[in-house]
């Protein structure tokens, strides 16, 4: 494998973990809040434990608040799901963990295996994502032209900035989709070497 592409994919390569790395922890995020927004749910609209008057605090004052600021909790949920799934996806690809169906491919030779591939993301992959990235560009200035926050009270501004991981989406998916078709040119041409 010629040393500057094998050089080339590690730093398209480099991306994707980056990207992976920093969604991991926005798991654990997306979980404690999840339980920030499931567990007081249930238990602030339970009369019983209302009238346990556990701790004795103000749990009339506690659930009021809570209230006023569950829609920011829940958009905070869903934000943090979507930006796990577009940030994180480019990764998946990287390490193989996408959804496959392998019935014919796993019984290929390397050479076709890279063949089909190569298909795959010069005839579906990448008109796929650049459609995406394309539509999405007068969608996403909209939301900056008008700061677009959440329609629900109490909702998180800042909506336009999530919007805008509607571009950083295919463009992290264009970037490991490169890696992707190099390695697999780099399998071609090391097995034609093999073969002369």
């Amino acid at each position: 494998m010629s040393l500057n592409t094998e050089n080339i994919i590690h730093h398209l390569e480099a991306i994707s973990d980056t990207a992976g790395r920093l969604v991991s922890w926005l798991v654990l995020l997306l979980a404690l809040l999840t339980l920030l927004v499931a567990i007081p749910r249930y238990l602030l609209s339970s009369e019983w434990f209302m009238q346990l008057n556990f701790l004795w605090l103000d749990w009339q004052a506690i659930r009021t608040t809570y209230n006023h600021n569950v829609n920011a909790l829940s958009d905070s949920v869903q934000f943090l799901h979507a930006i796990i799934f577009m940030v994180g996806v480019s990764y998946a690809l990287k390490t193989g963990d996408h959804v496959r169906i392998d019935i014919l491919y796993r019984k290929m030779s390397a050479r076709r295996q890279a063949w089909v591939n190569i298909m795959g993301l010069v005839l579906l992959f990448y008109p796929t994502f650049i459609f995406i990235w394309a539509m999405s560009w007068q969608y996403v200035l909209n939301s900056w032209g008008i700061l677009e926050s959440s329609s629900r009270p109490g909702g998180l501004p800042l909506i336009y900035i999530l919007k805008s991981f509607l571009l950083v989406m295919p463009a992290l998916m264009m970037l490991q989709g490169l890696a992707l078709l190099l390695r697999n040119l780099q399998v071609l041409r090391d097995q034609k070497v093999e073969a002369d």
